[in-house]
């Protein structure tokens, strides 16, 4: 059931990411306009690989974050079917 809840979450979550603009997105956005308007064509490549590090950096941070607290919440969910739920014990 959690795990199901989990996954349910995590498209939620990453249709979110994908479907709308957040502030991040629109000051990457401005940061790859920024270096269209650099002159000399090897600067304006290299700030592009920047900018598209950074995201990818800030993705990949994301994803980790987001498998950590999957991570947690089965072990919570083993610990539950091992141990039983604390609210029911009396």
């Amino acid at each position: 059931m959690i795990r199901a809840l989990l996954a349910a979450g995590g498209v939620l979550a990453s249709a979110a990411l994908t479907g709308c603009q957040t502030w991040q997105d629109r000051a990457d956005a401005a940061a790859l306009a920024e270096c269209d308007r650099i002159g000399d064509e090897a600067s304006r490549k290299a700030c592009r690989a920047d900018v598209m590090a950074g995201y990818a950096e800030a993705r990949a941070k994301e994803n980790a974050r987001l498998e950590e607290a999957a991570k947690a919440a089965d072990e919570r969910e083993l610990a539950r079917e091992v141990y039983g739920d604390p609210k029911n014990r009396h």
